[in-house]
């Protein structure tokens, strides 16, 4: 004996235990939810047992109508070779034996008009006698089991079996096997609600469509609760039942039937006399037996995932193996919709059940609903690496490759000179960073050198403390970061200076490495002198480059210049109003060679030697480019030019300007060829303009903030966004003070987005404060949404942008999407948006997330505080999302594909218990529960 108990609470199965404490009582606990659920449980254990012939029904309030009732049943069925045997059955009502016995006709198995007849009657109330159901015994392993209706499954499963399969079914038209009681609970409530009257009304309509198939049809295939299905010559016909499809959902299921879904039968849904047909080409499909390889399995569900079709009602009945050896779904009906990614999750866990682990068609379906689905499916063994794999395969561009920095082509004849003295110790490091990493590209320099003057003073505009000590520190940390190739010391030696002198003067006797004025010279002349290319792009290490085009070539169209005979150097431009090429330009003389930051020919230079410098008081007059100017003006014919392409330029702070590059700001936007207007045409900074960073004012705005994110995955965020379909939004991104040489390349990392804003900042600031930058400064449109994109997340469809759209002209002010997570691949995060507080903020917290800045602007901002009044600088998602979840007026969950990819390593146990803390201190916070709450509350922190 077997006793099933489904989900009774703990004391009635404590009772239970203590009645069936019987050696040959075997108790079944499960979480079916219904009864056909529960019956097929059962009828699921017995096969695994080899000992169990026949599996016999009688459920907890009936009872076996005599000793030998079992016996005489089981005979009946075993004489006649038969797998399912019926028999008849008394009746009890409120505890008295009704006398009329309900007994099956021998007729029905060889007469169907009269089943049919029969069913009609008993279903519209029209016979006193009930098709017998309960009084079935069944050949264990037969493979038979109940349909899953709300009621009167037994009657279903009685009545497929004589219509389906009569031969295989004896009926015993004389023996009584069970009293049937009719007070039980299920049948009580089915009786009093329409759920009973429609069950049999349903079950005698699909009783008569299977009979008037049969009489027509070549083959009857088979009948479920939405339509039976035929073959009729070539074609394969699926009848619906007057309910088993609507009109839309046919025109739905049309769309995916057209043959553009290979898992799928195609075919044409055709509606007659109010009943709707699916016709299909006949094909050889073999059923699947056995286990299926994972290689099947997951073309399959590829499929179902890539055109977004989700086939529910995944069972071996409903699949089968094309010719072409790919599984198919061949059950078309309402229960194919349109993928999510939970849907895809449990249709990927049913099939693998079924196909990896051999479990029952239903083990799934019986789960427990009051666990989830997360710690029901990690008990599939090998499930959880099956769909992390699967979702890889259907996701390549989310797997992390080396980062393939952009080459550059090497430049042989021209070698990078930054100059340096002890006054430039402040930021020398970052200067040369910059410097080098804006002109690197498309050309890299034979050598990166940086010169060094160890002059101590005094110094013609002096602007800083002299530490050659810490710049000679911050060159060697250069060097090891392989910024620079080498660091030139200029000697101070007599014998050094009076070679170069002699050389680029014809001098022996002057010793002073500085003019008269007191402006470096010797220095930048041996400097020259160490050099082994002919070309040299020298400049002060206090320049600031600007690149608006990164694949410009500067240095080539520089050197082109050059090769010009009478040009000897070639000025770099500087900001320009527009992006026309001017003409380089400039008559013998009438330029110096740009000392700030120019490209040198020192072949042509040398030839020119010995330039004439007057001498007074035992020092040169000028310095070397004046000396140079004078020479091309006295030769009228060598000439210094200007101009070129202004898409690459440069702005050299004077000395006093400098503290106003403190914050970095002015810095980022000139490397990034942002500059105000009145920086135009002007080769000083001119720090009293207006430094801003562009604005933002696109219908969808991406907001990426990071610090030392990998390339790579930054990388991989920014060509998910590439992959988008609809390319009309904005981007900001905000670096919060990565390593000094981690943000170097984002610009170039970035240039394909044509509205961006890339902020680089120098000092760390925290995550809220560059949310409430980003949005109340960059975005400047209350209706744009805010996406919140981190930078080492990525998108993972391509149309995200357009259905946020579409949410967003929709009416939506808060948006998510789903999720997943590489570490954890079979949770899914579902938000909702009621009372998230007291839920430990019910999921609100997960990507994708998207609001607008109206919605946002509506929070106090002591919402993102702490009690102490700092900023909080963790778990910020919740500090966000939850107060957003409460004001906003149309939030919604787009469910569909996944469409954020989120990746993070596991948190340490003491981060997690101060994210604990953070998270009691947001969730005590009082709810912002409207727009007039939220006014309330604003009021009162203002009084």
């Amino acid at each position: 004996m077997v006793v099933l108990d489904d989900s009774s609470e703990h004391e009635q199965f404590n009772q239970l235990k203590c009645v069936a404490d019987k050696p040959y009582v075997t108790i079944l606990t499960a979480h079916c939810g219904n009864a056909t659920q529960a019956r097929n449980t059962i009828l699921d254990w017995a096969d695994a047992q080899p000992a169990i012939k026949w599996v016999a029904r009688l459920d907890a309030d009936d009872e076996l109508f005599e000793q030998d009732s079992l016996r005489n049943l089981i005979n009946v069925a075993e004489r006649h070779g038969k797998k399912a045997a019926i028999g008849g059955n008394a009746l009890r009502l409120q505890g008295r034996l009704l006398e009329h016995i309900n007994h099956p006709q021998p007729i029905w198995s060889t007469s169907p008009t009269s089943l049919i007849q029969f069913i009609d009657r008993f279903s519209s109330g029209q016979s006193e006698h009930e098709l017998p159901s309960c009084n079935l015994v069944l050949s264990n392993r037969s493979g038979i089991r109940y349909p899953n209706v709300k009621s009167a499954e037994d009657h279903w499963l009685v009545a497929s079996l004589l219509l389906l399969e009569p031969k295989h079914v004896a009926i015993d038209p004389v023996g009584v096997y069970s009293i049937y009681s009719l007070s039980g609970q299920t049948t009580h409530q089915n009786k009093v609600s329409s759920v009973w009257q429609s069950s049999r009304a349903k079950l005698a309509s699909v009783a008569r469509s299977i009979f008037e198939v049969q009489q027509h049809a070549d083959q009857l295939l088979g009948f479920g609760m939405e339509g039976v299905v035929y073959r009729q010559g070539q074609q394969t016909i699926k009848l619906f039942h007057p309910w088993g499809l609507s009109d839309h959902d046919a025109n739905r299921l049309q769309q995916w039937c057209n043959g553009s879904i290979e898992i799928l039968p195609t075919g044409n849904f055709v509606k007659k006399s109010d009943r709707w047909y699916f016709y299909s080409d006949s094909v050889a499909y073999q059923p699947i037996s056995g286990l299926l390889s994972q290689a099947m399995m997951k073309r399959f569900l590829i499929v179902c995932y890539q055109k977004e079709v989700a086939p529910l009602n995944i069972k071996r009945t409903n699949l089968m193996i094309h010719p072409n050896g790919d599984l198919h779904y061949i059950d078309i009906g309402k229960d194919i919709v349109k993928l999510t990614a939970s849907c895809f999750l449990d249709l990927s866990a049913r099939l693998y059940a079924i196909g990896s682990l051999n479990y029952s068609d239903y083990e799934l379906i019986r789960r427990q609903s009051a666990s989830s689905q997360e710690l029901e499916l990690q008990q599939l063994e090998g499930f959880t690496e099956f769909y992390a794999e699967l979702i890889c395969d259907l996701h390549p561009t989310m797997q992390i490759l080396d980062f393939q920095k952009p080459q550059a082509v090497v430049e042989s004849s021209t070698t990078l000179l930054i100059k340096a003295c002890a006054q430039d110790a402040d930021n020398l490091s970052e200067q040369v960073i910059h410097i080098v990493s804006q002109l690197e590209y498309p050309r890299r320099f034979a050598a990166k050198i940086l010169l060094i003057d160890p002059y101590a003073g005094p110094f013609l505009r002096q602007y800083a403390q002299p530490n050659l000590q810490s710049v000679l520190t911050q060159a060697d940390g250069l060097l090891q970061m392989k910024i620079i190739d080498a660091v030139l010391i200029v000697p101070t030696d007599c014998h050094s200076i009076i070679k170069t002198y002699q050389k680029w003067f014809g001098n022996t006797d002057v010793m002073h490495t500085h003019t008269k004025t007191n402006a470096p010279l010797f220095p930048q002349l041996w400097g020259f002198d160490q050099l082994k290319t002919r070309y040299v792009l020298q400049c002060d290490c206090d320049v600031l480059i600007g690149r608006k085009d990164w694949q410009h070539d500067y240095l080539g169209d520089m050197l082109r210049e050059l090769e010009k005979p009478a040009v000897q150097s070639v000025g770099f431009n500087i900001p320009k109003s527009g992006l026309q090429f001017l003409d380089y330009f400039g008559e013998p003389g009438q330029f110096a060679p740009e000392v700030r930051l120019g490209l040198l020919d020192l072949h042509k230079f040398n030839a020119r030697l010995p330039l004439l410098n007057p001498v007074e008081q035992g020092q040169f007059c000028l310095t070397w480019h004046r000396a140079m100017q004078q020479d091309e003006r006295k030769s009228g014919q060598y000439r210094a030019v200007r101009g070129g392409d202004p898409r690459t330029f440069y702005v050299h702070p004077n000395n006093v300007d400098k503290p106003a590059l403190a914050d970095g700001r002015i810095k980022d936007l000139i490397a990034q060829g942002i500059v105000p207007d009145a920086q135009q045409e002007a080769f000083d900074l001119v720090v009293d303009s207006q430094w801003q960073y562009p604005p933002r004012t696109e219908e969808v705005i991406f907001l990426l903030k990071g610090r030392n994110t990998p390339h790579t995955k930054l990388q991989r965020c920014i060509d998910s966004l590439k992959a988008q379909n609809d390319q009309q939004f904005g981007v900001i991104l905000i670096d919060d003070a990565s390593e000094v040489t981690h943000a170097t390349g984002y610009a170039q990392m970035l240039a394909c987005f044509d509205s961006l804003t890339l902020i680089r900042n120098s000092q760390h600031q925290g995550r809220i404060p560059n949310f409430i930058t980003a949005i109340n400064i960059i975005c400047q449109e209350p209706a744009s949404l805010l996406v919140i994109l981190d930078q080492d997340d990525a998108l993972m469809h391509p149309y995200v942008v357009s259905n946020l759209k579409q949410a967003l002209r929709q009416g939506h002010d808060l948006i998510q999407m789903p999720m997943y997570r590489p570490n954890k691949p079979i949770k899914t995060y579902r938000p909702s948006y009621q009372d998230c507080r007291s839920k430990h903020g019910a999921n609100v917290w997960a990507h994708l997330r998207a609001f607008t800045k109206q919605c946002f602007n509506t929070i106090p901002q002591r919402y993102f505080q702490r009690d102490n009044g700092q900023w909080f600088d963790s778990v910020t998602d919740y500090a966000t999302m939850l107060p957003l979840s409460e004001v906003a007026q149309n939030p919604v969950f787009l469910d569909g594909p996944y469409a954020y990819w989120h990746e993070r390593s596991d948190y340490s146990p003491a981060y997690k218990d101060c994210q604990q803390q953070l998270l009691s201190e947001i969730f005590a916070k009082p709810a912002l529960a409207t727009h007039k709450a939220v006014a309330a509350l604003e009021q009162a922190g203002n009084e």
